[in-house]
């Protein structure tokens, strides 16, 4: 089969869609992105402090079996890294450290993220993707089909396996990523990877709890996942050990998370970051009487502090920023997706999934 790739906007935000075999795919989307890339590869300054982290024992040695348990126990996600590695001519060892560096124990504040999720009569899984400054404008979705399984969309960031962020599928499973930070990583495989084959393997709640049961990673990432069924659950997955929290009926309706263990030790929030901060402004939020719709997902999370968690940049552009917001109405069957600076656009999440930018419209309030 021949691998299509075309390229949309959803709104402002750049929107690739692939269509073909995994491997040949990701190897069209890196030559697709090689230029690019090119630049991006200059700017990459976590680069240099991994190449220093892993030069010598114990770090070099501990590289060494998180890549060997990633290429043993994820053989077509890693080909995938490694042809669009090859597509994108970036060196393969490179692309390794970027995507392994939450499962090295190397750890520093300045990360993060933060989730919504809703149970009641509605379902909704709600997320503020938070990055540097040079991303804005650089990631996209990155819609996966052709394949023989439901469709794929994520958020990606280029160079990276797209699994860090955002996902959704076509079976209506929809779920968000927090990292988690690991000093002491356990046995496992990388974390990115692991989140790359939860795409290729989860259709509902449950498959996706049970998965990440039985696939530890090194590092770790929280998940708020939701599915059409209207299930919503939390589950923390850090050096080899699992949590899950589930909202809904005889549980609050309401979980948050953002970048340290909520349920899981040895995930504690980092020296100089935000995470504890912003958990604390979600965890003071009240509880609706009734089901929120979209805007009050969306008000929380595109605010500033002290209401809200938007991050902004600090002086120089330190510091972290919102990207992008997605919030996913499971119940409604809508994505609302802002990015930064822009005016929040509204799609079906199946048209989502799929990667089929005509349904998409200016959101407003009123629609929900």
């Amino acid at each position: 089969m021949s691998v299509s790739l075309h390229e949309h906007r959803l709104g402002s935000l750049r929107w690739i869609v692939l269509t073909g075999p995994d491997r040949e795919a990701f190897g069209a989307l890196g030559e697709h992105v090689r230029g690019e890339l090119a630049t991006l590869a200059e700017a990459w300054p976590a680069l240099p402090r991994l190449r220093h982290h892993v030069s010598d024992p114990p770090c070099r040695d501990h590289l060494a079996a998180v890549r060997r348990a990633t290429e043993e126990a994820f053989p077509a996600e890693w080909a995938e890294l490694a042809a669009f590695a090859a597509g994108a001519g970036v060196p393969p060892g490179d692309l390794t450290l970027l995507n392994l560096r939450g499962d090295l124990g190397l750890v520093d504040g300045g990360i993060g993220c933060s989730d919504l999720g809703w149970r009641r009569e509605r379902s909704v899984v709600a997320h503020n993707e938070d990055g540097a400054l040079e991303d804005v404008g650089c990631c996209a979705l990155l819609t996966m089909t052709g394949t023989g399984r439901p469709p794929v969309t994520a958020f990606w960031y280029p160079g990276f396996v797209p699994a860090n962020a955002f996902a959704l599928t076509g079976d209506g499973l929809v779920w968000t990523v927090d990292h988690l930070p690991v000093a002491a990583p356990g046995p496992g495989a990388g974390r990115h990877v692991v989140g790359r084959g939860l795409q290729r393997t989860a259709r509902t709640v449950e498959d996706a709890v049970g998965y990440l049961r039985s696939r530890p990673s090194a590092g770790g990432f929280s998940y708020t996942i939701g599915d059409r069924a209207g299930r919503v659950v939390s589950v923390e997955a850090a050096a080899g050990r699992h949590a899950v929290a589930e909202a809904g009926p005889g549980r609050s309706p309401l979980l948050w998370h953002t970048n340290h263990g909520r349920y899981l030790s040895g995930a504690e929030p980092e020296a100089g970051g935000t995470s504890a901060a912003r958990g604390q402004t979600l965890d003071a939020l009240g509880i609706p009487s009734e089901d929120p719709d979209p805007s009050w997902f969306l008000d929380v999370l595109t605010s500033p502090p002290p209401g809200g968690v938007r991050s902004d940049p600090g002086p120089g552009g330190r510091g972290l920023t919102t990207l992008c917001t997605l919030v996913a109405d499971l119940t409604a069957g809508e994505a609302v997706i802002v990015a930064r600076g822009e005016p929040p656009v509204t799609i079906p999440l199946a048209d989502l999934a799929e990667g089929n930018p005509r349904a998409q419209r200016r959101f407003e309030r009123a629609t929900f």
